[in-house]
């Protein structure tokens, strides 16, 4: 992208020259946002609860079941996006080893239950290096999901035993649909981006074919101007050959 915008909008493919590139496993991580949204979301419902069961038990306002409940529910979300980035990465022809595989386990704990900026990146797909679970308690405020995120993963949120909105099937249809509804927003607007870059794509494109069309009419032009200085010399030189003969 950067190459392709450099002679439209140098500023842009400069921003772009300088953004860090990811590991292939970050790349599988951050193609799942486009493709499996809600195995990102799930992951990030359960990350935000195992993170506060974590703290809650911690300060003796929860209990050690539901913290294993919440843990056990972020594990199982973890081993799920992780098989589904693996995939992705077979399908796009890279082998995953197991150090590939567990830093793709260990980043995608690490944003769930990191702070809002990595949950927001793992949320849009913008993670750009790998991240290391540096524990529960290292987080000391984590900050607040923004509001949209918020909206999304309210509905999906299971604190506590006593205080659970419940399984997903038995939540309200309305609020799934409220779900449903950002997701479908959120894949419009990225399907505004791939379409905006394309039609940049398409411009340039254009311009060249214009450039060329433009350069291969004067070389035309050039080619039928020799073409008759070269029968005006022959006609010449025949003339003088006939005048020689004579």
């Amino acid at each position: 992208m950067a190459r392709e915008l450099r002679a439209t909008d140098p500023d842009t493919a400069l921003a772009i020259g300088k953004l860090r590139k990811p590991s292939v496993g970050v790349w599988a991580i951050d193609q799942l946002a486009v493709d499996h949204p809600a195995l990102i979301t799930e992951l990030l419902a359960v990350g935000a609860d195992a993170r506060d069961a974590h703290q809650n038990a911690a300060a003796g306002t929860e209990s050690r079941e539901d913290l294993l409940a919440a843990t056990g529910r972020l594990r199982d979300r973890v081993e799920a996006a992780a098989r589904a980035a693996t995939d992705m990465l077979a399908s796009a022809g890279h082998a995953a080893s197991d150090e590939t595989g567990r830093r793709i386990r260990a980043t995608l704990q690490a944003a769930a239950t990191g702070g809002a900026p990595e949950r927001r990146a793992r949320w849009t797909g913008a993670l750009d290096r790998d991240l290391d679970v540096a524990g529960f308690g290292a987080i000391d405020d984590p900050g607040n999901d923004d509001p949209e995120l918020s909206a999304i993963l309210e509905p999906m949120r299971q604190r506590t035993s006593s205080d659970s909105p419940g399984p997903t099937q038995d939540r309200p249809a309305a609020r799934l649909e409220v779900v449903a509804h950002r997701h479908a927003q959120r894949d419009a607007a990225r399907q505004d981006e791939v379409a905006a870059r394309a039609r940049v794509v398409a411009d340039e494109k254009r311009r060249q074919a214009d450039r060329l069309a433009t350069e291969a009419r004067l070389a035309a032009e050039e080619a039928s101007d020799a073409e008759q200085a070269a029968d005006a010399a022959e006609e010449a030189a025949r003339a003088t050959h006939l005048a020689l003969d004579s």
